[in-house]
């Protein structure tokens, strides 16, 4: 896990800037540090490295790493490598290093760009190519790593962040309005809508996707994977038993380090079958994390602690600070080169601290088993539109289950009534995190009624859980993640966002991921006899989150000077609305997704614009 930025052209930087850049990705890879220039074609080529020493620390595997001639820079893990590096040995590859970096080469050698299909893991790399001419960038499949590009008329510039880009070609980049005014409106959900970001001239690489720069300039980005929804006919044992399959093997591949490992552990399923499984069927010692929030209505104590008890491992619990809430989620803006988009992205936070004092280098977390298991409370409303009028599926008595078992807990009144996507198809107002009337909030910036779906399918609940996974929610849970456990030096493992699972459950009829009145039914069934019962049939869904209340005091008259100080932030936001909002006396409930997207926008207007 590293930090990697590079430059490809006619022109490339110079000693200051490079030393500038690499200073800046210290955070990302404070163990070592590496540069080298050579030439490709007609370009020059500029690899700049930051390591985070993981698998095989000796100075041996360093980067830029070199064989043949080719050389590589690459931020993340192939979590396969074992098994790749034996395949490679048998095909006559001599390895000088016991490292995953050697393993990337050496398949890039061994089969070219077709060594992507054969990688299990997150990853940003460049390999610059003398003997092709040409410079591949690759970024993984989910985008667990980011890849930032910038282009000129004299070259490419790439980077980790957007802060390296600055250092390394010397200028700062504008922000894009339309981007705050579309997380204003949208909230996290429209960040990773388009490839733009929230700087003219900076553009995300797409995940999933590869490109060559050679002599005629850098290829379209094209992909080499992508989810599809191809469900073939199997029993709910046989789904179940793939299922448990694939995910013991995605969980034993991530537990491969030679440092210790941490979890974040919540009160919910997907980390307990997460640690469960990494406990008591691989023998791992884990060091568990959790947040604890005091509020009644988000406090999982109860539920963590029962956790840690059936672990027997080391167990640490940090409690959410309601202390400088302002000046923290600035430090965050910083790291995230833009707005947290999150209240529980803010919160997480803290957990990236107490990992980072207990000297813990890498974390491990159950992200993307809502989409990838169907978890959330819309997504049993979509099965259920799914299973009407279904051979042998009685509507009614799944009505009854959902009742007994989510429906009791459902708080948005859209997601309350079963028939809601039976009987309108299309109806996305649910997704919506900000109130109603956002749009009086808005200077010239239109809100849209509904999301517009990109992965198409024929059925409901797939699509909205390929949009979720690809580019709704995945991704900037993975940005978020890699901004602040970066920021700490901490690599952050996701351990359901693998290609082999993911593959596996795009073969599942959607039938079989609800039974009985249980989501996420699959993944439950993976968890028997590793997870308290009492967690594994759950049904309430909390997550990370508290009252934004608890951390915003809207009674402190210096928080609100501050936010409604002097600012270009006040051409897209009408002030005097905001005024009102921060007023004690406003009643603001349902409104704390928007007040907190609010109050991070402006933040970030005060780091960057103002």
């Amino acid at each position: 896990m590293c930090g990697i930025a590079g430059y490809i052209g006619r022109m490339p930087p110079g000693a200051e800037a490079r030393r500038r850049t690499l200073a800046t990705m210290a955070r990302r890879g404070p163990d070592d540090s590496g540069q080298c220039e050579v030439s490709v074609g007609p370009w020059r080529c500029v690899l700049l490295h930051t390591r985070l020493a993981i698998i095989d620390p000796d100075p041996r595997s360093a980067q830029p790493f070199e064989i043949d001639g080719r050389v590589l820079i690459y931020n993340g893990e192939i979590y396969n490598y074992l098994e790749l590096r034996e395949t490679l040995i048998g095909l006559g590859h001599v390895f000088r290093t016991d490292s995953d970096t050697e393993v990337l080469l050496r398949a890039y050698l061994e089969w070219g760009e077709g060594a992507l299909d054969r990688l299990e893991g997150m990853w940003a790399f460049a390999i610059a190519d003398p003997e092709t001419g040409s410079v591949l960038l690759s970024r993984d499949r989910f985008g667990e790593k980011p890849l930032l590009t910038h282009r000129t008329d004299h070259g490419l510039y790439f980077a980790s962040e957007v802060k390296q880009l600055v250092a390394l070609t010397g200028h700062d980049f504008p922000v894009r309005t339309a981007a705050i005014g579309d997380f204003l409106a949208h909230g996290y959900r429209r960040i990773f809508s388009s490839p733009e970001t929230y700087f003219e001239g900076v553009v995300r690489f797409p995940s999933g996707h590869a490109a060559r720069m050679t002599g005629d300039g850098l290829s379209q980005p094209a992909p080499y994977w992508r989810p599809r929804f191809a469900p073939v006919d199997m029993t709910a044992e046989e789904a179940a038993e793939g299922a448990m399959a694939e995910i013991d093997r995605a969980i034993r591949i991530r537990l491969r380090a030679d440092v210790p490992i941490a979890i974040s552990l919540s009160g919910g399923i997907d980390s307990n079958v997460l640690a469960g499984i990494a406990v008591h069927r691989h023998g791992q010692p884990l060091h568990t994390f959790s947040m604890l929030e005091q509020d009644s209505d988000y406090d999982e104590s109860a539920a963590i602690r029962l956790a840690q008890r059936a672990l027997g491992v080391p167990a640490h619990e940090t409690r959410v600070s309601h202390d400088g809430f302002l000046d923290r989620l600035a430090v965050m803006s910083r790291a995230y080169d833009g707005p947290v988009p999150s209240l529980g992205m803010y919160l997480d936070g803290f957990l990236s601290e107490a990992v980072a004092d207990e000297g813990y280098k890498v974390l491990i977390n159950g992200n993307g088993a809502d989409e990838i298991f169907a978890g959330y409370y819309d997504h049993y409303l979509f099965w259920l539109a799914g299973r009407a009028g279904e051979v042998g599926a009685d509507f009614d008595a799944l009505v009854a289950e959902w009742r007994d078992s989510f429906g009791r807990h459902v708080r948005n009144p859209l997601l309350q009534n079963p028939r809601a996507f039976l009987d309108a198809p299309n109806e996305r107002g649910h997704l919506h995190l900000n109130a109603p009337d956002v749009g009086d909030y808005l200077i010239g910036h239109p809100v849209a009624a509904h999301f517009a779906e990109t992965a198409y399918c024929g059925d409901l609940l797939r699509m909205r859980m390929l949009n979720e996974l690809m580019s709704e929610s995945v991704p900037v849970l993975t940005w978020a993640h890699d901004s602040h456990y970066m920021h700490h030096s901490i690599e952050n493992r996701a351990a359901y966002l693998d290609r082999g699972l993911v593959d596996f459950m795009a073969t599942v009829p959607s039938r079989h991921l609800i039974q009985g009145g249980f989501s996420k039914a699959l993944l439950r069934r993976a968890g028997e006899g590793v997870v308290p019962p009492e967690i594994l049939h759950k049904t309430q869904k909390l997550g990370f989150n508290a009252p934004i209340a608890s951390l915003l005091d809207r009674g402190d008259d210096a928080l609100r000077d501050r936010l409604l100080a002097d600012s270009p932030f006040w051409d897209l936001v009408d002030r005097d609305k905001v005024r009102q909002l921060l007023d004690p006396e406003t009643e603001s409930r349902g409104r704390d997704n928007f007040l907190f997207c609010l109050v991070s926008a402006r933040l970030f207007y005060e780091e960057f614009v103002d």
